[in-house]
């Protein structure tokens, strides 16, 4: 099912509002920042940078211009041999093809190959016995993902990397509020890569922050996201600009300072939709493991029409029936996008095609609330006994 047009709707329920700030918490930096005239590589930068690194615990953290810049330069690094141990060789990343496509465009973009696996069907997040059973002499690095919120199981990753001596990256798109064992993800495995756009829970308006424990690779990614310039205007290695801008930094730190805030409230907004949607035949909700806490970037559920009465594309068409929006995450898979699709699969594709093909993330953000939430659940449950109709095209 193809998108409605979306730019000539007005969603009674859109999917998604920034929770911004207050104006106020950001208009004293927008202040200094414009009378200063120094838009670029300042002292919000600076700030911003040192704040995230004891939000995430991480040793070193690198805000560049968005998470998918912030991915491509992570690979554009580790095929260079900055911050990693000689890549002789090894030109391969493993990664889930149940993600979005900036993970494996971030991997071809750095002259390396994705290689695709498959997913795990509770947590939906990056299979661990896929990863182990597709390792080999050319694999370079593995990029997990926190699905939807989901933390990876990093403790297995790291162990399967460990042992075939290559680094664990994480796309951290959806991470912010994610929590393992009480702590916020970002200090497991060698990099993580955030987002702070829009639709998380820390925004910046466009931005990414990547965290590390190399020193190594945090000087390369510096270097990197001024063209590959060390300072000397000289370059070593190719880069592009992927600098943070001033005003951006500004905003992700009040928007990081609300972060217990904001993910507290969507964690109850979850539990409205997991109250009204839990155990409800023909409907499987995201398992997160009891040690961890999801973001909730995004609440989906699967739908299976032998059992609820519908497809997931009958449910979309009820929602928006109602003047509720929807997302069908991420139907293609990966591997299936002519962009990807002549890259190697490692093994069964079966959960992920299942995923694919029933899954449906309801809205979430600044504009949700716990009533809301329970009213889309009952429009999707309603919409099973064919009580709901909607054409799709909008409220």
């Amino acid at each position: 099912m193809s998108d409605p047009p979306r730019a000539a709707i007005q969603w009674r329920v859109p999917f998604v509002r920034p929770d911004l700030p207050p104006f106020e918490a950001v208009e004293p930096a927008y202040r200094r920042i414009h009378a200063s005239g120094l838009l670029t590589k300042g002292s919000e930068l600076t700030a911003f940078e040192a704040e995230a690194a004891r939000v995430l615990g991480s040793e070193h953290v690198v805000a560049v211009s968005s998470c998918s810049v912030g991915l491509a330069l992570v690979m554009r690094a580790l095929r260079a041999g900055r911050g990693s141990p000689d890549p002789a060789g090894r030109v391969e990343v493993i990664l889930p093809s149940f993600i979005f496509l900036a993970a494996p465009a971030a991997v071809v973009w750095a002259g390396l190959e994705p290689v695709f696996v498959d997913v795990d069907p509770a947590s939906w997040t990056i299979d661990p016995r896929a990863v182990a059973a597709a390792l080999g002499p050319r694999t370079l690095a593995v990029l997990g993902c926190h699905t939807f919120g989901c933390p990876c199981d990093t403790d297995s990753l790291e162990a399967i990397c460990d042992d075939a001596g290559v680094p664990l990256l994480v796309d951290a798109a959806h991470g912010l509020g994610s929590r393992r064992r009480g702590k916020q993800v970002g200090a497991e495995g060698f990099a993580q890569v955030f987002s702070l756009s829009p639709t998380k829970l820390v925004c910046a308006g466009e931005g990414g922050l990547v965290a590390t424990s190399s020193p190594a690779l945090a000087a390369a990614l510096r270097d990197l996201r001024e063209y590959g310039n060390d300072g000397t205007y000289d370059c070593h290695v190719p880069g592009l600009n992927g600098r943070m801008p001033e005003p951006a930094a500004a905003l992700g730190r009040a928007s990081l300072s609300r972060l217990p805030e904001v993910a507290a409230r969507r964690a109850a907004i979850a539990a409205a939709y997991t109250r009204g949607l839990g155990g409800v035949p023909g409907l499987t909700l995201q398992d997160i493991d009891p040690c961890a806490d999801s973001s909730w970037k995004d609440y989906s559920v699967l739908v299976d029409p032998d059992l609820f009465g519908t497809d997931r594309d009958g449910v979309r068409r009820a929602l928006a029936g109602a003047g509720i929006d929807s997302r069908t995450y991420y139907d293609p898979p990966c591997h299936a996008m002519p962009a990807f699709r002549h890259h190697r699969v490692a093994g069964s594709m079966t959960v992920t095609g299942r995923l694919a093909a029933a899954s449906l993330s309801l809205p979430m953000g600044g504009q949700m609330t716990e009533a809301l939430a329970a009213e889309v659940a009952a429009v999707i449950t309603r919409s099973a006994a064919g009580l709901v109709s909607g054409t799709g095209s909008g409220p």
